[in-house]
């Protein structure tokens, strides 16, 4: 993190809330039963990394998918994160949206419920990068996603020098049924 620079935290949980919504509304059919709820947090972090427990979210099991965010296609190959994403996505919802784009999953097909959160997150992610110029990222790439079920066992990669995230919780149905987390350092 570069000293002096900072990041509107408000700013950018807006620019993802709006991805995120138009992703979900548009191609996912999802009706949202109240305002998304937007909450600043600390990062809990575990052996360097963003730990992802999708109890800390739901009562229920859920899908976890994540994606890091760089600076540069240079800084990717270096695997130098400035940032994340992470979605999670309530087990019921999770197959609702699989519904929703017309592909049938058994309840048994986890592996496909999963992969599906994860190209809604690179949606997610594609969108906000579109906006990216605003914190000063003029290049910035994504990694491939990490799709997992209740957690990412091995945690999620941050630039270190962050301590909090910004979290959004979307709510289908009065239930809180998707969160989204992001955190990213300014622009180097």
């Amino acid at each position: 993190m570069s000293p002096g620079k900072i990041i509107d935290h408000k700013q950018l949980a807006d620019v993802l809330l709006q991805a995120a919504k138009i992703t979900l509304e548009e191609k996912y059919n999802a009706r949202f039963s109240q305002d998304p709820i937007v909450a600043e947090r600390e990062i809990i972090e575990y052996g360097s990394r963003i730990r992802t427990l999708g109890l800390d979210k739901f009562n229920d099991p859920c899908y976890v998918s994540s994606i890091n965010l760089f600076s540069s296609q240079e800084n990717l190959k270096q695997q130098k994160t400035s940032g994340a994403i992470i979605i999670y996505i309530e087990e019921v919802i999770g197959q609702d949206f699989l519904k929703a784009i017309n592909k049938k999953a058994d309840d048994d097909d986890e592996e496909l419920v999963m992969k599906n959160c994860g190209e809604i997150l690179k949606e997610i992610a594609a969108k906000f990068i579109n906006s990216a110029q605003n914190f000063g990222y003029s290049n910035m790439v994504s990694s491939e996603t990490i799709n997992e079920k209740n957690d990412i066992s091995g945690g999620v990669d941050f630039e270190y020098n962050e301590t909090k995230l910004q979290e959004i919780s979307f709510f289908i149905k009065k239930v809180k049924a998707v969160v989204i987390s992001i955190t990213l350092a300014p622009a180097p």
